[in-house]
């Protein structure tokens, strides 16, 4: 058994380094070009908190509902709910906690967020308790996640979240979210651990990755030239970053869990890190020299 303190196992409970993926709050920010302005940028930071919390919620609702499940796993068994060493009325009252405060935050910056991180509370409340069992729906439930963390994102800039932009969310979601089913399904097959795999076929999920892949740099490279001609430049960084990341999902890295293999993969996170530098650069260049 795990003889780390309870607080290191809360947090690692919690998902802390999947915190990471709400920073897709930010994507309507940047492409406003109202990152530097003050109110806008303290209400995305806490909206960004918002998600974080209720995300870390939703991961501790799914590992009490799965717990049976988990100590299947040979993974997921080393979970500190699976494992015994948070138990199950710790858990409850960290996720009731989590949502309480997530919530509270997102009501402080408007209404219109608040309603946008509930509907991504619900969502995964469904998901949680039947969604993720029914092929293909489950897919669309993680990608709505993201969809919503960009619309919650849009409520706080003038311009709001784009149709290009919008597009663009969806089918990058979907691809994410393909792809990770395709690599459990090439990890464990089907079994106890995630029922759903039963019905998917790993023709079905190339097929599927695949099209969303493609959609979604037809969406990115419209809405790049939308928004910023020069923007257009940025194609081909995002057409590498998209090659390497199915490079990696086939190859079975990480069973496709989009944090952990943008994580360990050392070139496609300066990859990714060198794009969102250059996007600023040239949305941002002439206004900061």
């Amino acid at each position: 058994m795990d003889k780390k303190p309870f607080l290191p196992n809360l947090i690692k409970e919690m998902r802390v380094k999947s915190w990471i993926k709400n920073l897709f709050v930010f994507f309507p920010v940047v492409f406003s070009l109202e990152l530097f302005q003050t109110e806008v940028f303290i209400k995305a930071c806490l909206l960004t908190l918002s998600f974080c919390l209720v995300s870390s919620a939703v991961y501790i609702l799914n590992d009490i509902n799965d717990v049976d499940k988990d100590r299947k796993h040979e993974v997921k068994k080393n979970r500190p709910i699976a494992a015994g060493i948070i138990s199950m009325p710790a858990a409850w009252v960290t996720c009731i906690i989590c949502v309480a405060l997530g919530l509270g935050l997102s009501i402080y910056v408007s209404l219109t967020a608040f309603i946008y991180v509930a509907s991504y509370v619900v969502i995964n409340i469904f998901y949680s308790k039947w969604l993720k069992t029914v092929a293909v729906i489950d897919c669309f439930c993680i990608a709505a996640g993201f969809v919503l963390r960009v619309l919650a994102g849009g409520t706080i800039v003038s311009g709001g979240v784009s149709n290009w932009m919008f597009l663009t969310i969806v089918a990058l979601s979907l691809f994410m979210a393909f792809g990770k089913r395709r690599g459990e399904l090439q990890s464990y097959g089907t079994g106890d651990t995630r029922v759903v795999l039963e019905d998917y076929e790993i023709n079905f999920l190339n097929g599927a990755v695949f099209m969303c892949a493609a959609l979604a740099m037809v969406f990115y490279s419209l809405w790049s030239i939308n928004q910023k001609s020069e923007l257009v430049y940025t194609v081909p960084i995002v057409l590498f970053i998209m090659s390497r990341y199915l490079l990696l999902v086939f190859k079975g890295h990480s069973d496709a869990d989009p944090t952990t293999l943008i994580l360990s993969d050392k070139i496609l996170l300066i990859v990714c890190f060198l794009c969102g530098l250059v996007m600023i650069g040239l949305l941002y260049g002439t206004s900061l020299f």
